[in-house]
């Protein structure tokens, strides 16, 4: 079989696509994006010299290659995977690294203080930079991130390696005293008041709606609204800490809208690094979801 030149994220693709027989399924177990596992297979039909997977009536189909590589490549990894765990034991309490983690402003606030006093608990001689994490598609977001040597990016943008960390509503935030909210916010309210939005957002109907003006980012958002008749729309976790703060009143959108996920991104090449996966567990562990369905809380700050 010619294994050899194959790396090993990629035997990680051909592994799940042999076990899914479908690049969508693969791509959601491998937390990548759909067009990188269709490129991941287009190398290996190359490399082998064989369609792998093909179309079928209901879903692809493996060939006779297929179906002899697939027990291989399964114990390769297995055996790779358990040599691995021998030789690269890593010791949380040992690591002097340096983290490079770009985050936007709203999860700077509201995870970035855990994630940082984790860190100092169980890896105190490990140093975090923190950067801010910039908009983009993927593949921008990919080459950032090489060129930056970042570690990871907490966003609601995703790099082509990712997972969901949580997801979360949209709310609506005005003074407390807002004369025009005193009956509540109806989606005629909405419309009719001017807004202060953060760049990049946008919600269907805004380009009826009076946006009086655009700020770089969350922080000092409630300032904003102190004293004004506008309103502004924020992620349901950063309004509570808000509350906590000024004395703001805090409505439901009064329309249906997709929820904002949250995303932990890292560069490529680290997926199987100890390091970075002890990294990842332990942002995991920093996000306090509750049951299904309720809204997310970060606390501990």
């Amino acid at each position: 079989m010619r294994l050899k030149g194959l790396d090993l994220n990629l035997l990680m693709v051909l592994d799940i696509l042999l076990q899914e027989c479908n690049v969508s399924r693969a791509a959601q177990r491998l937390g990548l994006g759909q067009s990188t596992v269709s490129s991941s297979l287009a190398r290996l039909r190359e490399h082998f010299a064989d369609e792998l997977l093909v179309k079928g009536n209901h879903s692809m189909l493996p060939t006779a290659l297929s179906q002899e590589l697939k027990p291989l490549v399964r114990q390769w990894l297995q055996d790779v995977g358990g040599l691995l765990e021998q030789s690269t034991a890593f010791v949380p309490a040992q690591c002097d690294a340096t983290l490079r983690i770009a985050c936007t402003d709203d999860l700077a606030q509201q995870l970035l203080p855990r994630i940082i006093r984790a860190l100092g608990r169980q890896a105190p001689a490990m140093r975090v930079q923190l950067l801010a994490a910039p908009r983009g598609s993927a593949e921008n977001l990919d080459a950032w991130m090489a060129r930056q040597q970042i570690d990871f990016m907490i966003a609601s943008d995703a790099c082509s390696h990712s997972e969901a960390l949580f997801d979360e509503q949209w709310q609506c935030l005005a003074r407390t005293d807002h004369p025009a909210l005193q009956d509540g916010l109806s989606l005629e309210t909405f419309n009719r008041l001017p807004h202060l939005r953060v760049a990049g957002q946008h919600f269907a109907g805004d380009e009826t709606r009076d946006i009086c003006a655009w700020v770089p980012g969350y922080l000092a958002l409630d300032t904003y609204l102190d004293a004004g008749q506008a309103i502004a729309c924020v992620p349901a976790s950063l309004s509570r800490a808000y509350r906590t703060q000024r004395p703001l009143q805090v409505w439901p959108l009064p329309f249906d809208t997709a929820r904002l996920v949250q995303r932990l991104s890292w560069r490529a090449g680290a997926i199987q690094e100890p390091l970075h996966d002890w990294v990842r567990q332990l942002i995991r562990g920093c996000v306090n979801l509750p049951d299904k369905g309720a809204l997310p809380c970060v606390i501990g700050l």
